[in-house]
């Protein structure tokens, strides 16, 4: 699609958005100044695409449901770093470490998000890029938290490269890590996506009970030892639970007498 048909086909959308009863060819053409064929042969490929929807008895088409799912996914994105930010920082504070907010996108993570410490690991932005899920804390989290259906249909299409030599390349070995995250509460990356970074992260969960994205911990390696990890751990877990009950998660009753037990022997 050319630069020309794409202005006039977003020239439709922003047209039809603002008719709910919806427009025929006709009048669409007329409004934009298009031939009919031209607008034609748009509305078409916008319907095909599910962006709109043509009433057979009146052939007017009106706004899809792509365009409502779109703007759904961008309102869910901005509602969660609104709500995730104020405990991320807090964990900043707490760990002395940058905190990462990412969500899960088909077969990666995407990086939405971060708070840094004033001794951060980064002073560069990474926001918008993508992490893999096999070997990052923050996919490793995600992965604990989908249903086992989920889970095996993901791991028979993810390619299980090595980043670093700690990387697990093998599905029995990355499946016995996500079962001991899964007892812990906390996925962790020791050195497995980069060779200097340690990793600490917990799914946040929301209100249909599946992962919606990952928070986590990132430090170098020097200054997140294998002693500070499950107490970084534990704290990653806590605001994870935090911010997915602002999403809607509710926990069960018997997991959340267990936590309140646990939360009391660590205290």
């Amino acid at each position: 699609m050319s630069v020309q048909s794409l202005d006039r086909a977003l020239d439709i959308l922003e047209l039809l958005a603002q008719r709910p009863n919806g427009s025929g060819v006709t009048r669409v053409a007329a409004e934009l100044g298009l031939h009919k064929s031209t607008a034609g042969r748009l509305l078409v490929a916008l319907r095909q695409r599910g962006y709109l929807e043509k009433d057979p008895a009146t052939a007017t088409y009106r706004v899809g449901l792509k365009c409502v799912e779109l703007a759904g996914a961008h309102l869910d994105h901005l509602e969660l770093k609104v709500e995730a930010k104020p405990a991320m920082y807090q964990l900043s504070q707490f760990t002395g470490q940058t905190v990462f907010l990412a969500i899960l996108k088909a077969r990666y993570m995407v990086y939405v998000e971060k708070t840094e410490a004033y001794n951060s690991l980064r002073r560069y932005s990474i926001i918008g890029t993508r992490a893999p899920l096999h070997c990052t804390a923050l996919g490793k989290a995600a992965l604990m938290a989908l249903p086992q259906s989920r889970l095996d249909v993901l791991l028979a299409e993810l390619p299980l490269e090595p980043r670093t030599p700690r990387t697990h390349t093998s599905r029995d070995a990355l499946l016995a890590d996500l079962e001991q995250a899964r007892q812990r509460g906390y996925a962790f990356d020791d050195r497995e996506n980069e060779s200097s970074v340690r990793c600490v992260a917990a799914p946040l969960i929301d209100y249909r009970g599946l992962p919606l994205a990952s928070v986590s911990v990132s430090g170098p390696a020097q200054q997140i030892s294998q002693q500070d990890v499950d107490r970084i751990g534990q704290a990653v877990r806590r605001t994870a639970q935090e911010i997915s009950t602002h999403l809607g998660w509710r926990q069960p009753q018997a997991t959340r007498l267990q936590e309140e037990e646990r939360y009391e022997n660590e205290t």
